[in-house]
């Protein structure tokens, strides 16, 4: 058995989060129409509110990238499952 993604992915050669499509067209026109709509957010709020919006998108990054985390995971687990049912002794029970 070739183990070379296993030594790979043990030695952070393979780094699954930044293998993700977040370079694309979309991601990029959605992340500066975000940025732009939190500078005139952040321009009309006083101080103590602007503090408040950082805290808020602050918890909401925290808890995406709980989700991030658990899909992560999921789609490992399915494709050892996937992995697992190829393998020739799965086939013949």
């Amino acid at each position: 058995m070739n183990d070379n993604t296993i030594r790979a992915l043990y030695l952070g050669k393979i780094r699954p989060e930044k293998s993700n499509g977040y370079k694309t067209e979309k991601y990029t026109k959605n992340l500066e129409e975000f940025n732009r709509l939190y500078d005139l957010v952040e321009a009309a709020l006083p101080k103590e509110s602007r503090r408040l919006l950082d805290t808020m998108i602050e918890e909401y990054n925290e808890s995406q990238g709980e989700i991030i985390i658990d899909t992560f995971a999921q789609g490992f687990k399915i494709g050892l499952r996937l992995a697992a049912e190829g393998l020739p002794e799965a086939r013949s029970k």
